[in-house]
């Protein structure tokens, strides 16, 4: 098969686990993973550069929504390859590639206790897109997961921290079961506010313990 990304020949591997077990085949060539810049260590909420908890997570931490997540990862950094990536599947409506991480999204989840719950796309804006990137990632990984949540159409783009801080109603809750033990997931990290912000609702609702994952951290 050729890779969805640059459309090179991948040449067929074949193993014994793969011959007696059913693998996944990789979707892109050796070369277009290599340009991916995995996260290795950072700060503990958000994978900012650092061992220690970073500044922006600090201050957050002397807002209304200090504790609301227990803990974070984010398991690529937004480089070049990635932003060509993100703006394909997203803005282009490349929906196959949703399988680019569907083997390393399966790895970081395996064994995951925490019911997975993704952040959700308003209505017109899924209209638009076609699609839920969030869901397709998990889907295309084939990890199962519940909405409890909606969102209306705020844009968060372009407000200042503080504007951020000030918003209540970007998400509401749905009327599902909230579960006590949650792992919200989405595509990018860029300020914490999505996260949060989903995290004060679920929090008012029930849950005991949010612990977050995204693919990218801009």
């Amino acid at each position: 098969m050729n890779c969805y990304l640059c459309d090179r020949t991948i040449p067929l591997q074949v193993t014994w686990r793969s011959i007696f077990f059913t693998e996944r085949e990789e979707v892109i060539c050796f070369q277009c993973q290599t340009e991916f810049e995995r996260i290795e260590t950072g700060c503990p909420i958000c994978s900012a550069v650092g061992e220690e908890k970073c500044l922006d997570c600090c201050e957050w931490e002397k807002t209304e929504y200090a504790g609301l997540i227990d803990n974070g990862k984010s398991l690529y950094r937004y480089n070049p390859a990635m932003k060509e990536y993100l703006h394909r599947y997203k803005f282009l409506q490349d929906v196959v590639l949703s399988e680019v991480f569907a083997k390393q999204l399966k790895e970081e989840l395996r064994g995951q206790k925490s019911v997975i719950v993704p952040i959700p796309m308003n209505e017109n804006k899924l209209r638009q897109r076609t699609f839920s990137q969030v869901d397709r990632l998990l889907d295309a990984a084939s990890i199962p997961y519940v909405h409890v949540l909606g969102k209306h159409e705020i844009g968060l783009g372009g407000k200042s921290k503080v504007e951020r801080i000030a918003l209540q109603d970007v998400f509401w809750w749905n009327g599902q079961p909230v579960p006590e033990k949650i792992l919200l997931f989405d595509d990018l990290y860029t300020t914490g506010s999505t996260l949060r912000l989903a995290a004060k609702v679920l929090k008012e609702k029930g849950a005991k313990e949010i612990k977050t994952l995204t693919l990218i951290r801009a």
